[in-house]
This record gives structure tokens, sequence and C-alpha cells, in this order.
């Protein structure tokens, strides 16, 4: 009966001092790691396929955006676009679009 409280005993203080996943600096890294900041782009919304893009000649860029439905009102117009850019596919994010007149 000794053996069988002591292996208790050690399971127990072996499962409460096991850190918890959650509490690890890996998984916290995720969580504390912030956002890409905001940005303002100007161009014009043109149409790219069936796609729209905002086209800026000052820098010849062209960036797909993801609200293709607030793109679409713009299309032909010269706008500041803000959000946050995923350079890896050239995709703004789009947070507003507003014209500029």
């Amino acid at each position: 009966m000794g053996i069988f409280l002591s292996l208790t005993v050690l399971l127990l203080v072996s499962v409460t001092a096991a850190p918890n996943p959650s509490n690890t600096p890996e998984a916290h890294s995720s969580q504390t790691q912030e956002r890409p900041e905001a940005k303002t782009f100007t161009g014009t919304i043109l149409k790219s396929g069936e796609s729209f893009v905002l086209s800026d000649s000052t820098t010849k860029s062209r960036y797909m955006l993801d609200d293709q439905s607030k793109a679409s009102r713009f299309e032909g117009k010269h706008v500041k676009v803000t959000g946050t850019i995923d350079v890896a596919s050239n995709l703004i994010h789009v947070e507003t679009i507003q014209e500029v007149v």
C-alpha cells in the first residue's frame, strides 16, 4: 500500500507541475504580435479582368483589393484607400475608400 500511495503522490505532483501550454512564451507570442499598421494609398480604382485594383500612377504599382464591393463604387475615380497591405500577395485589406477631389 505504501508503494501505491507513493506512486499516486508522485503522479499528482508531476501532473500539477507540468507546464500549462497556454502559459508558455510560444503561446503568448501569437497573441501579443501587433497587427500591421494601417496605411494610406492613393490612386485610381480600375477594373482588371473580373477584379477591381488600385492603380498608383506615381509608383506605377497596382494593388489587389480585398473588398470588391467597396471598390466597385469608385471605378474610374481617384481615391484614398486606407488599409493594411499583405506585401507577399500585393493585397490591400481595405478599411475605407474615399474619393479624392
